[in-house]
């Protein structure tokens, strides 16, 4: 496969694999390999396969279906498409066991795929858990 077919992968599981558009599952079982392993900054140990993946992500989707990301740069390289994003939305659903705040924040994210024949093998991502916290005021901004 080539860098720009890679970039495409990234790109679809990007826009269309987003849990606030309603065939998000469907896309993901066409992009990601049932063995997938995720590298989620927050986990101490990566989330290995597709089923645990969609109910991991789902916490997220869950607890702000107004979400919305903004790709903000795209780097491609080898079998790797890297990329970083901004996140927007209202915490209206409860997320990793905390109850709704009502509250909008917005972080910066990035996005590590490893593919080969035409599905993300390997996924990396990186947030600031720290920053969503504080600004939904479950802790003291410092």
């Amino acid at each position: 496969m080539t860098i720009e077919q890679h970039r495409a992968i990234a790109l679809r599981f990007l826009n269309e694999g987003w849990g606030t558009r309603p065939d998000w599952q469907a896309v993901w079982d066409e992009l990601i390999s049932p063995d997938v392993v995720h590298h989620f900054n927050s986990e101490p140990k990566p989330i290995v396969g597709l089923a645990k993946n969609k109910a991991f992500n789902s916490i997220l989707f869950d607890g702000f279906p107004d979400i919305v990301h903004t790709l903000q740069a795209m780097v491609a390289e080898d079998d790797k498409v890297v990329y970083r994003t901004t996140l927007k939305g209202t915490h209206t659903g409860e997320f990793l066991g905390m109850p709704p705040t009502g509250k909008t924040a917005q972080i910066n994210d990035f996005t590590m795929l490893r593919i080969s024949d035409r599905k993300i093998l390997e996924w990396w991502y990186d947030c600031n858990l720290l920053a969503l916290m504080q600004q939904l005021d479950l802790i003291p901004a410092s």
